[in-house]
């Protein structure tokens, strides 16, 4: 058993390396649009296959990169559904203004209004190991990195 044991390692080791190179071949890339509402408020559009935790971490991306805001919340306004800005696109709407009976959360959900997180928690949800590379689009074109 010992020998079968040993023998199933070593024929693994030779792929390991391939195997990270190969990881990081296949890693997702996002490019989500983003429509600014209002000065405080903005629609993140659902692009790429993009889940909770991107569309999270697109927010957080805007709010830092494009409104210059590093402190404070990031609260879902409007939950994932039609969007208001952009027809036949699905949309989650954010806000940084303070929302009466918004809650704390520390899951990626887009689905509750009212679902709280701090603009530092969405930015760090951006790590390329984790939800690959991301970036947002401005509604000029411009592309905007984490």
């Amino acid at each position: 058993m010992f020998k079968i044991i040993v023998f199933v390692g070593l024929l693994m080791v030779p792929t390991l390396p391939v195997a990270e190179r190969d990881r990081i071949s296949f890693s997702a890339k996002y490019t989500i649009p983003i429509v600014p509402v209002g000065p405080t408020t903005f629609e993140v559009i659902e692009a790429d296959g993009a889940g909770g935790t991107q569309l999270w971490c697109a927010g957080g991306i805007f709010t830092r990169r494009v409104l210059g805001v590093e402190r404070g919340n990031l609260t879902v306004k409007n939950v994932r559904g039609p969007s208001q800005m952009v027809l036949g696109r699905n949309a989650v709407t954010f806000t940084t203004d303070i929302v009466p009976g918004a809650k704390k959360s520390y899951s990626e959900g887009v689905r509750t209004a009212g679902k709280t997180m701090s603009i530092a928690h969405a930015n760090a949800l951006c790590d390329p190991d984790v939800i690959g590379n991301l970036k947002i689009r401005l509604p000029n074109g411009q592309l905007v990195y984490r």
